[in-house]
């Protein structure tokens, strides 16, 4: 039988039992995150500091970002990740919705320009400098550059056989209109009055006695009279038009086997940068006309052939791509690097607050279970303490 001794002597060891286990459990669910620093005295640091993670946080970070990136954060589940997500129809959408809400917008695309990039227009609506000068000076060096690769070539050679054509027609168009506006100038004040004074001209000084008899019975007025018709008569005559015709077509046939060099000497380089600036110029005054205008002035009848083909086809082409390269950009981006320097750089305080916060409750057991097994200890020291 147990004597009152004997009970008090249990007691004892179950609570000294129970106290160690609990707070042995305690501690050492402490030094998990603490201390945060090693403990020095002197040179010599006091064993078990810092706690377990602090001192093998490196290893840990490393641990963890090689477990990301190999067997959570994998290039075959991200690929499969933006297949099944809907990823290309959500892009497609807010594109669509994006394009939608750009064309409804009454701003003028100069003043859209203008938001998103100050400076490009000067207060009075042109181009500035700084976006002109550059683009003028291109445009001139390119077509220096380009009458100096090609100044060998001849004419014909740097022309399509459609401009070819529209040329020679242009050529058969030609011969008519100079026939036409000669005629328009002989039935004119101005062409009668310089065709009078050409025949006073020729009677006064070089028409000789047949020109004096014909000046003593004819007056001017009825000699023009009489050549007027006749000269009209040979201006709408299908042979001269078409002599005119074949005489101009010879000529555009040697300007087209001309080199460019050639051609460009005989024009000058004077009369080609004026021609070259004045192109630069109505290019200019063109584009800023263009910009002028809305959205959807320029786009809206486009609008069904953007929404249902260019914006799918470009959808479809990002994903694509993103897929494609998938692998190339986590090479990049060395995501084991990315989450060793996030843990290294994340507060110890937080991670032992998240632990704590997600598993307090099994951690608070533990503690417990530490108290029971220590009391059930005390309770045997006890008992083979009464049995010896």
């Amino acid at each position: 039988m147990f004597a009152l001794n004997d009970w008090a002597l249990m007691l004892v060891n179950i609570a000294i039992g129970s106290v160690i286990g609990g707070v042995t459990n305690e501690l050492a669910i402490r030094m998990l995150f603490r201390p945060y620093k090693p403990w020095m005295i002197g040179s010599f640091r006091v064993p078990f500091t810092p706690g377990l993670i602090p001192r093998r946080r490196d290893e840990i970070g490393v641990q963890m970002g090689r477990l990301v990136e190999h067997h959570l954060l994998t290039v075959e589940g991200v690929k499969k990740a933006i297949a099944q997500s809907g990823a290309e129809a959500m892009l497609q959408n807010w594109l669509t919705s994006l394009f939608e809400k750009w064309l409804a917008g009454d701003r003028s695309l100069k003043e859209q320009i203008q938001s998103w990039i100050p400076g490009w227009f000067t207060d009075e609506g042109g181009w500035s400098e700084q976006i002109r000068q550059p683009v003028r000076q291109k445009w001139k060096d390119g077509i220096q550059t380009l009458l100096h690769r090609h100044g060998e070539r001849t004419i014909a050679s740097l022309i399509s056989e459609g401009a070819k054509d529209r040329l020679q027609a242009s050529v058969d168009s030609l011969g008519r209109m100079i026939l036409e506006r000669f005629a328009d100038y002989l039935r004119s004040s101005e062409g009668q009055r310089d065709v009078q004074q050409m025949i006073r001209g020729l009677l006064g000084g070089g028409g000789g006695m047949f020109g004096g008899l014909m000046g003593m019975f004819l007056g001017d007025d009825k000699m023009v009279a009489k050549i007027l018709p006749y000269l009209e008569d040979i201006l709408q005559s299908p042979e001269l038009a078409q002599r005119l015709s074949a005489f101009l077509h010879q000529e555009v046939d040697k300007l087209l086997q001309k080199p460019l060099h050639e051609v460009v000497s005989l024009i000058g380089e004077a009369q080609i940068d004026e021609w070259s600036e004045a192109l630069f110029q109505r290019m200019e005054e063109k584009s800023l006309e263009w910009l002028d205008q809305p959205p959807a002035y320029w786009f809206a009848k486009w609008r069904e052939s953007i929404v249902q083909e260019l914006i799918p086809r470009v959808t479809r082409w990002a994903v694509t791509l993103l897929q494609q390269n998938v692998e190339t950009l986590f090479a990049k981006l060395s995501i084991t690097e990315i989450v060793t320097r996030q843990v290294e750089s994340f507060p110890l305080e937080r991670v032992e607050e998240m632990i704590v916060g997600i598993s307090g409750k099994e951690f608070r057991m533990i503690t417990v279970l530490g108290f029971i097994l220590g009391g059930i200890i005390g309770a045997v020291q006890g008992l083979i303490g009464w049995l010896w």
